[in-house]
């Protein structure tokens, strides 16, 4: 039993909230390849900022994983601030009128 306790309390491969936070990163990679595919077919600075957003919740994964530290949660909380606001920034931005485009 003890070994049970331990082995979740590790972090183990197996732990749900462990395969979530991997999921997180993922899932983040992939809004981020979408964005960036959007923001290259309509040009909207909207989906370029939210492109930035998703890649520091990418971000985000890979410091939790590859790069651990003492400072880790005060970069973890800086991260979620940028991306709050880039999101934020995202949706107030007003898009960018096209002069050759006619009004009807």
């Amino acid at each position: 039993m003890e070994r049970l306790e331990n082995e979740v309390m590790s972090g183990s491969p197996t732990d749900p909230t462990e395969l979530l936070e991997i999921g997180r990163g993922i899932f983040a990679l992939i809004l981020f390849s979408l964005s960036l595919y959007a923001w290259s077919r309509r040009r909207q600075p909207a989906l370029i900022m939210m492109a930035a957003a998703f890649l520091l919740f990418f971000m985000k994964t890979f410091v939790d994983y590859v790069l651990p530290s003492p400072t880790e949660d005060f970069v973890r909380v800086g991260i979620d601030f940028a991306a709050l606001a880039l999101f934020f920034v995202a949706i107030v931005v007003r898009p960018r009128q096209d002069p050759s485009k006619g009004t009807t």
